[in-house]
């Protein structure tokens, strides 16, 4: 913003923000995180101002956050701000909501005299310059680094396939039928695994990385664990005869949406062996699949995976797609 700030003799602004996450009511509590922004006008003041019952449209006010973009979404902002000026500093004291629709989310600003920091405008645009300057070190660094893990990151992924694959031909998986299935939470780092056997299922919790995504990993820590019974062993029988007759691909994807949802599925039985990942689609196969491990999980611990939500996405983001000329 810093370049549409005009000086003024006779206004402020005021910058308030803050990094969020566990936002409530979209994909689980551990799918989401951000930031946001509020940045208010304000008049010039010698004692105090205060600023009641605001909205999103109150004049002044304004609300940014990374979720899409402002097109994308309502914002309803409502509370109270009071700015009060003493010898030594300037205090803040707020309660405001930001509540938004798609995604689903509210953020909350409570301070109560809180110091804030201040600047002329002279010194915000050096504040900003040197900023600037300091993020351009760091991107510049960080792509250096990430090129590196990337180069680094295939090269291991690849040796694994290939063991992966020479290991099974050698020594191919002639047991029962068993699959596993992983939550990934990448802003979060982690994974939630679930292991079915023909007689149990264990749900397990570990680190998101490159190379382990469903497979039963031995260093995850065990969250639950309990046996099947024989209608849910029957059940297991019938997943293994739709997931062998069904021709799935390896990938299910909703390019228009970064992140957010993703299942990585891995079946195996004596007749086949299957890697399935859906990242925000929704494909019936992998719901039924969902749909058994939510009727013997804790509820705590099932899947979101809502066949409406999912299809309405998809809908929409072909909707984006570019036409091709014939």
């Amino acid at each position: 913003m810093k370049w549409d700030i005009i000086k003024k003799a006779s206004a402020n602004l005021l910058f308030l923000e803050m990094n969020s996450t566990d936002v409530e009511g979209w994909l689980g509590n551990d799918d989401v995180n951000g930031s946001v922004q509020l940045v208010f006008e304000l008049p010039a003041f010698k004692d105090s101002i205060a600023l009641k019952n605001l909205t999103y449209k109150s004049k002044g006010v304004y609300a940014i956050n990374n979720y899409g973009g402002v097109s994308s979404k309502k914002e309803f902002l409502y509370g109270n701000l009071t700015v009060t000026r003493n010898p030594e500093s300037i205090m803040v004291g707020a309660s405001l909501d930001l509540i938004t629709e798609n995604p689903n989310t509210k953020q909350q600003f409570i301070l109560t005299n809180s110091p804030v920091q201040s600047f002329t405008f002279d010194q915000y645009q050096e504040f900003e310059n040197q900023r600037d300057s300091l993020r351009e070190i760091e991107e510049k660094m960080l792509v250096k680094d990430l090129t590196k893990a990337i180069l680094y990151r295939d090269s291991i992924w690849e040796i694994e396939e290939n063991r992966i694959k020479d290991s099974l031909k050698l020594h191919p998986y002639t047991g029962k039928f068993r699959f596993w299935v992983s939550k990934v939470d990448k802003p979060g780092y982690s994974r939630t695994t679930y292991s079915i056997t023909e007689d149990s299922l264990i749900i397990k919790k570990g680190p998101y990385d490159f190379i382990y995504l469903a497979t039963n990993y031995s260093k995850d820590s065990i969250y639950f664990k309990r046996a099947l019974n024989q209608k849910e062993k029957d059940l297991l029988s019938t997943i293994e005869r739709r997931i062998g007759a069904d021709s799935l691909q390896a990938t299910y994807t909703n390019y228009c949406i970064i992140d957010g949802l993703i299942l990585s599925f891995s079946f195996e039985s004596a007749k086949f062996s299957k890697d399935v990942t859906v990242s925000n689609y929704y494909k019936e196969s992998m719901a039924n699949v969902v749909e058994f491990i939510n009727k013997i999980a804790p509820e705590k611990y099932q899947l979101w995976y809502d066949k409406k939500f999912l299809l309405k996405r998809q809908t929409d983001c072909d909707k984006k797609q570019p036409t091709q000329e014939k």
